[in-house]
């Protein structure tokens, strides 16, 4: 796993009221055996790798630093590899504009060794929390779903967010409205569900 990753606490005993609360880890320390976390609440943690789920839902937020930070669980590395160049390249240039425009540092993060990636927003928590709104749109016009409802506003209908090539924004689909997938492996059927509360 690597540094600047999300990740869930769970399965602790001697802290069990942290089981459940995102993290983000920021390394390994070697002498201990443990990974390094920091708690959405700002205090640091050492624990057990058998303590982490590494694997996130998409749309997972992770807030740091009171809001000026924000970790946005985004999917898979597969997806960004499946990419086209072109396409990646464009990506990143929607992510500067998204910054630009609220006053924001939009990137993505996607440390070495790692499964997911996520997008992290940071700056005024105000603007943080209006970026945030916007993104599922922009990440819809490359094929990724993520929770949230961006802002649908004559601007994002004019264009001037500069969001996927004349793309208006909407509202982004839930998991239970994009298209379930079955999946059979040896004779299991699988079918993908919305998440339970």
């Amino acid at each position: 796993m690597a540094g600047q990753s999300g990740v869930r606490l769970r399965g602790l005993q001697s802290a069990s009221h942290l089981n459940g609360c995102l993290a983000i880890c920021k390394g390994y320390d070697e002498a201990k055996g443990r990974w390094l976390l920091q708690l959405e609440s700002g205090e640091e943690k050492a624990v057990k790798n058998d303590n982490i789920l590494q694997v996130l839902d998409a749309g997972t937020d992770i807030v740091l630093e009171g809001g000026k930070v924000l970790h946005v669980t985004v999917g898979r590395v597969s997806i960004l590899n499946a990419m086209e160049e072109e396409d990646r390249q464009s990506l990143w240039s929607d992510l500067e504009q998204l910054g630009s425009a609220h006053s924001v540092r939009a990137e993505m993060n996607c440390p070495d060794g790692w499964p997911q990636f996520s997008i992290v927003i940071s700056g005024e928590p105000e603007e943080v929390r209006v970026a945030r709104q916007e993104l599922p749109a922009l990440l819809k016009h490359y094929g990724m779903i993520i929770p949230g409802k961006p802002k649908a506003t004559a601007e994002a209908a004019a264009g001037s967010v500069g969001y996927g090539k004349d793309e208006v924004a909407e509202a982004a689909p839930t998991y239970a409205e994009a298209d379930a997938e079955t999946l059979e492996v040896e004779g299991l059927v699988v079918k993908s569900m919305e998440r339970r509360q």
